[in-house]
């Protein structure tokens, strides 16, 4: 994604994270709270978990098989 893409995100979206290390720990996260700051977008998921990643590293929809 875009960084102008990630902007309209917001609670309530999912989002698919695309792990840059050899596609490892990859999932989608459900967005309860989000926040871009010097081009680093931090996720928390309503499960809790967190995430920082860059723009280029989201999308809509798995880039997996």
């Amino acid at each position: 994604m875009k960084i102008s893409e990630v902007i309209q995100l917001q609670p309530g979206d999912d989002v698919f994270w695309n792990d840059p290390d050899d596609d490892l720990a990859s999932r989608w996260y459900f967005i309860e709270e989000i926040d871009i700051e010097d081009g680093v977008v931090r996720i928390t998921d309503v499960d809790g978990s967190y995430l920082e990643c860059y723009a280029s590293e989201l999308s809509l929809q798995s880039q997996r098989g």
